[in-house]
């Protein structure tokens, strides 16, 4: 099963294990030289939500999944990768694992960014700061 780093409102376990149902929490992971940003306006959410952004001495740090080929599918979905015009596309990045290993991993990054940074709201903000790893390691580990 291929690995997938999640950040942002991914890491909300209700979230992603309702879009992702093979879901199996491997490790919190790190992603080197890019820094998370809001770059993308959502209109579900009425705010700017997150996306990753290369930037050489910065560093996201999230929560690296297996999940299934069919589950990543279902993410492209609920990612717009699959529009005409994607509203994010899938990548492939290296994540670096508390123990130093590396994992090659899939992750979203926002097809066409907003050039201003666009600004969350206290929801989304709320849900980005839920300790999403500590409940998936206590219900997966």
């Amino acid at each position: 099963m291929p690995f997938y780093f999640a950040y942002g409102s991914n890491m909300a376990v209700g979230q992603l294990s309702e879009r992702c149902p093979s879901m199996r929490f491997v490790t919190i992971a790190r992603l080197s030289s890019y820094a998370l940003a809001f770059t993308r306006w959502s209109t579900k959410r009425h705010c700017g939500v997150a996306d990753v952004v290369p930037r050489g001495c910065a560093e996201v740090w999230g929560a690296s999944f297996e999940v299934s080929d069919l589950d990543l599918l279902a993410l492209d979905r609920h990612e717009g990768a699959n529009l005409k015009t994607p509203a994010y596309r899938r990548i492939t990045v290296d994540v670096e694992t508390p123990d130093g290993s590396l994992l090659s991993a899939q992750t979203y990054e926002v097809a066409a960014k907003s050039k201003a940074p666009l600004a969350p709201n206290h929801d989304y903000i709320h849900l980005l700061r839920k300790r999403p790893v500590e409940a998936v390691c206590s219900r997966h580990g």
